[in-house]
């Protein structure tokens, strides 16, 4: 089993208005929800792939519901913590006349020290079947990252590899706690690497992250470049792959957060580095390549994961290959 942590999984709900009055009202003419990016992705990649994950977090409102929902039509199981407020939720305004695009971004629910209790005691409960546990988001307000630090260490005393895929704060302190792994992409690398604003040169980006992952002892980190392809990072090998002629993308929500699913069943079965970064590459493709409600299937992952190449950047003996 993959216990998978939830922090503050979220939905995005889209408005398409003819003409936007403000002060006024106005007539929606179409509107949309979907899953916001988050780990609720990841379980869905890891039951597609016919591993077992078990989604813990928390939850609230009708967005919580519609969440919910979703993971019980695909069978994954959850054990989550429901509080009385909404889900986080991100509103888009679209005025298809003006061209125009206004984001309202809701934070979610806060939670109590009572919610936080339940959430650690659950996963006390489902921990001790797990080999692999994920922990992705952000943390919902009144959370501090001693949720976090005491998740981790409660997965470190069962002897769990811990992935995480996080952000800003939470992640620098994460990389102190050394996991097993860690997934960063274009909008998150930030944290971690200081960027120059003129020239943000791949190769820099890379060795940077080397840096990191030695000074961690991290054992993998994966940063998702987008349209450049996956790069795998381990202490003596780091593999670039991509996919020649990219095609056209349709929707790329939750594909960082599908390949982290990739990620985990790979730890899990103690794939070899270039495969494991060839599966991470082809769900994110195949995620990109879907029009919601669709994630993908697992016919477009076997696809894409032999259109893929591998190549080899780095390796112990010759070190950086240029």
């Amino acid at each position: 089993m993959i216990v998978t942590i939830a922090l503050n999984p979220s939905v995005n709900k889209l408005a398409v208005i003819d003409g936007l009055e403000v002060n006024g009202i106005n007539t929606v003419q179409d509107y949309r929800m979907c899953l916001g990016a988050s780990t609720i992705y990841t379980a869905y990649i890891i039951k597609l792939l016919q591993g077992e994950p078990h989604v813990i977090g928390f939850l609230g409102g009708i967005g919580g519901r519609y969440i919910k929902h979703f993971m019980d039509k695909n069978r994954i199981k959850s054990d989550l913590v429901f509080n009385l407020a909404e889900s986080k939720s991100i509103y888009r305004i679209v005025d298809s006349i003006h061209g125009t695009e206004t984001t309202l971004l809701d934070n979610g629910m806060v939670v109590d020290e009572l919610n936080i209790k339940n959430l650690k005691h659950k996963l006390q409960n489902h921990i001790h079947d797990a080999k692999v546990m994920v922990i992705g988001g952000d943390l919902p307000s009144g959370a501090e990252f001693s949720l976090i630090e005491e998740s981790v260490a409660m997965a470190n005393k069962k002897g769990l590899k811990i992935i995480c895929s996080l952000k800003g704060e939470e992640l620098r302190k994460a990389l102190e706690l050394s996991p097993y792994g860690v997934k960063v992409n274009k909008d998150t690398v930030m944290d971690l690497v200081q960027l120059d604003p003129i020239n943000d040169d791949t190769k820099y980006i890379i060795r940077s992250l080397h840096e990191v992952l030695i000074k961690h002892k991290i054992h993998y980190l994966v940063y998702d470049a987008g349209d450049e392809g996956i790069y795998m990072l381990s202490k003596n090998k780091i593999c670039h792959v991509d996919i020649r002629g990219f095609m056209e993308i349709l929707d790329g929500i939750g594909s960082s957060d599908a390949l982290v699913g990739a990620f985990a069943i790979a730890v899990e079965r103690k794939y070899e580095q270039e495969k494991m970064a060839k599966l991470m590459l082809a769900t994110s493709l195949a995620v990109k390549n879907s029009k919601y409600p669709v994630i993908c299937h697992r016919k477009d992952i076997d696809c894409y994961y032999n259109k893929v190449k591998v190549t080899e950047i780095m390796n112990k003996k010759q070190g950086f290959i240029e």
